[in-house]
């Protein structure tokens, strides 16, 4: 009987050291992610990555070529360049935001709508030269 005792008492010493194990597991996985003082602010990313996106559009209907390096590089350098952006800054905020993959999923999703506003006043001024 005493060894049943013993080994209920070892049991819940054990279960108190998982749930301990566990709450400090998660603990450090909820660890707060700041965003790092060099990153670019959600606006501008957003502004940044629909130029991007748009000088991409532009590039490949005009050559009908998939990028070549040395031409993309360029692109990117001249609308980093338009905002005023730097290398380090776009690169801190592409990692910052690809391990927050909710909040990516967010502003990919501003981009595509900046994009689709863009191309639907494009089709509407067209619309109206049309019937001038």
């Amino acid at each position: 009987m005493d060894n049943n005792k013993k080994d209920y008492g070892y049991l819940n010493a054990m279960k108190q050291y998982l749930i301990i194990a566990l709450f400090l597991i998660m603990a450090a996985g909820c660890k707060r992610d700041p965003k790092p003082a060099e990153a670019l602010d959600k606006d501008v990313f957003i502004e940044v990555l629909t130029d991007i996106h748009i000088a991409e559009g532009i590039y490949s209907e005009r050559n009908r070529l998939p990028f070549d390096s040395l031409k993309s590089d360029l692109l990117y350098e001249s609308v980093l360049k338009k905002h005023n952006v730097t290398e380090d800054e776009m690169v801190a905020t592409t990692v910052y935001y690809s391990r927050h993959p909710r909040e990516y999923d967010k502003i990919f999703s501003e981009v595509l709508s900046n994009i689709s506003a863009l191309l639907e006043e494009e089709n509407l001024s067209k619309a109206i030269d049309v019937k001038k």
